[in-house]
């Protein structure tokens, strides 16, 4: 089905705009202002809420991305036990691929202002008190994800605490360095996407494969 261009208009400003200063620095109304709408219940009508509207930027990326992991992981499994970087490649590749399609790309970005307020652990289950995000995806969109990033803490060699704390500082380090990379494009400063990518690779494994301090 074709979307409507009110549709997209409102979801374009809204990523745009949380990517540049949080989902708690925008306002519904100044996403409507932003994408050209008149009707100020206009989210309301396309997404039900400004909840809804979060899932469906969050459902223009997921689902490939989940696509391009699950088939990674499914390559990966071919090996008799897959090694670190293998699994490393599966988390970061498509994240890659996912912000080369989309130019300018804001998802890194939507991303960093997500993770601000998620807890110290990011494979955490979101709870119902507590330190947790503002915002966590109503369907099942981050169970791929979820399942890759442990097996990647069960291929450390460190206490399961340990190993959970170094994945989940390992995906602030690499959203925050897509994010980067993001604002260097839009100035012209950003290096060859290849070159960068492979580069995030082999901090990222090198990071994961450091002893415990």
């Amino acid at each position: 089905m074709t979307m409507s261009t009110g549709r997209l208009a409102l979801l374009d400003a809204a990523e745009r705009l949380i990517a540049h200063r949080g989902i708690h620095g925008v306002a519904a109304r100044e996403v409507v202002k932003e994408a050209g709408q008149r009707n100020n219940s206009a989210i309301a009508y396309h997404f039900g809420s400004w909840h809804g509207l979060l899932d469906e930027i969050w459902s223009r990326h997921a689902p490939r991305m989940n696509t391009e992991r699950a088939a990674l992981l499914a390559a990966a499994d071919l090996e008799d036990s897959p090694t670190l970087d293998r699994l490393v490649h599966a988390y970061i590749h498509p994240l890659a691929t996912q912000i080369a399609r989309n130019q300018p790309s804001y998802w890194a970005r939507f991303n960093e202002q997500w993770l601000s307020t998620a807890p110290l652990d990011v494979l955490s289950t979101p709870v119902s008190t507590g330190v947790q995000a503002d915002y966590y995806p109503s369907d099942a969109s981050l169970d791929v994800l979820s399942h890759l990033l442990i097996r990647i803490a069960d291929r450390l060699d460190l206490p399961e605490p340990d190993a959970r704390r170094r994945v989940s500082l390992m995906v602030r380090f690499v959203i925050g360095a897509f994010a980067a990379f993001e604002r260097a494009q839009e100035t012209g400063a950003a290096p060859d996407s290849a070159s960068f990518e492979a580069e995030i690779l082999q901090l990222a494994n090198r990071m994961l494969d450091l002893p415990q301090p």
